[in-house]
């Protein structure tokens, strides 16, 4: 299983104007909840304009749209959270004692989505909308030809760093908003720093030869995990052209699970990455969602394989399905848990973040599968106990979200797999016009000198 993760943008921003229509596992005709066919959305800022969800977003924006709990908070709740654009601004906002997050806004139309980007004076024009399926042409078409996810939540309602972590973990140890940069390059370096006991993650739950880290630009953030010794980083976590070199001379055997962090020029403030990050261009995104999708299906690994491409959050971009259990059917019930030393906001893990989107690509996936279950990025550590531990009495992680988290293996109904013949080409991205091209890389400079079956 291979699970490439990409930042900060909702369901609606990336596939809320595809208009996605196909069918249910079980073989209903179905369509994506987006943005098509319903009357239009809305939200009015800290200003009392009203700002109307539009399609035709720009490829990169100036500045990073506020995505931290207090942020998050306003987002979900509206007026109800009593968030103020100085909490924003420094995300001071906390519970209160008893740690019950507000009830959320009654609508999408009263969320504080507007409200959040005029107290970070963004442009909330710009920020508010979508992009349409023509400018993502290589997201849209893994959607129409694999499997999408219109109710995969974030883990928590905040930022990168604990909705990485549940995406390893199916916890973050309390944390719920993100480290200060010297914890950050402390966890890189000192053991006591790093983040879980060195015993409940995924690098650690699965045989070292069950798993690799794949990443674009060190450090990856799966190196805070403790646990992660000298001898794994060393040999566990490996570059994309490394990955793209193994899988053309097959030389993955033994591997169950390999997670993919994107280039994400954090040093360059995310403006030259491949992460999707908003201040970054979203075409060299679309470029590595390709070169890791040919690789695979170009490798004598794809008729055994599933491609998970999600998003750790919603990155302050609008969506319309807020987390609420009372509208979203099926979505769990949480339970409150102990906050912990980690946190910040007294938050108490009972409340899921935005849609992002969910991407699964595999063979065995009937052609424009839509999937209405709810997920969050415990579902990985759920779907991978499925496959890695078939049979397995004894649970692959022993945390409360992963207890209640669903499988996405549902998807997964073909009993033969599609052949490869039978998949048209996917398209190219777009070209960038910024300077910067997506085939300058070290990831698709790697990718252009390997010699794929057929060519």
């Amino acid at each position: 299983m291979f699970v490439l993760m990409l930042e900060n943008r909702s369901y609606d921003n990336i596939l809320g104007w595809s208009d996605l229509r196909g069918w249910t596992p079980d073989g209903q005709p179905t369509h994506a909840d987006g943005l098509i066919g319903k009357p239009p959305f809305s939200n009015v800022d800290g200003n009392g304009t009203l700002h109307t969800v539009a399609a035709g977003a720009s490829f990169r924006l100036n500045s990073d749209p506020g995505h931290e709990f207090s942020d998050v908070l306003l987002q979900l709740c509206g007026g109800q959270a009593a968030v103020t654009p100085e909490q924003c601004l420094n995300d001071s906002a906390s519970l209160p004692g008893n740690g019950s997050y507000p009830a959320l806004a009654a609508t999408a139309q009263q969320a504080g989505f507007a409200r959040c980007l005029s107290a970070h004076q963004q442009d909330v024009a710009s920020a508010m909308r979508g992009f349409s399926p023509e400018q993502l042409p290589v997201l849209n078409f893994l959607a129409h030809q694999f499997a999408v996810c219109d109710r995969w939540f974030s883990s928590v309602p905040g930022p990168t760093w604990p909705n990485r972590f549940f995406a390893l973990a199916a916890t973050s140890w309390g944390l719920d908003h993100s480290p200060s940069t010297n914890r950050i390059l402390a966890s890189d370096i000192f053991d006591g720093e790093k983040f879980g006991t060195g015993s409940d993650s995924l690098l650690t739950r699965l045989n070292p030869a069950e798993w690799l880290v794949a990443f674009g630009d060190p450090p990856p953030q799966a190196w805070a995990l403790k646990g992660v010794n000298e001898d794994a980083r060393k040999w566990r976590f490996i570059e994309h052209g490394t990955l793209l070199q193994r899988l053309q001379d097959g030389k993955l055997d033994d591997e169950r699970f390999i997670f993919i962090e994107p280039r994400y020029d954090a040093l360059g403030n995310f403006r030259n990455g491949e992460s999707m990050h908003p201040v970054g261009d979203v075409r060299n995104g679309e470029a590595l969602v390709k070169r890791i999708y040919e690789a695979i299906k170009s490798s004598r690994y794809w008729n055994e394989s599933a491609l998970l491409i999600v998003f750790d959050e919603h990155g302050g971009f609008f969506d319309h399905v807020l987390p609420d259990p009372r509208s979203v059917n099926g979505l769990p019930i949480l339970q409150a848990q102990p906050p912990g030393p980690l946190n910040m906001h007294n938050f108490r893990f009972d409340q899921f973040g935005l849609r992002v989107p969910a991407i699964i690509v595999s063979p065995y996936i009937r052609q424009a599968t839509i999937d209405h279950d709810c997920y969050d990025h415990a579902a990985i550590a759920r779907t991978l106990a499925q496959i890695a531990r078939p049979g397995s009495s004894q649970p692959l992680l022993d945390t409360p979200r992963y207890a209640v988290a669903n499988s996405f293996a549902r998807v997964f109904t073909l009993s033969q797999p599609r052949a490869s013949s039978d998949i048209p080409p996917c398209p190219e991205p777009l070209p960038c016009s910024n300077g910067y091209s997506t085939g300058g890389s070290r990831t698709a400079q790697a990718f252009n000198n390997l010699s794929w079956p057929g060519q």
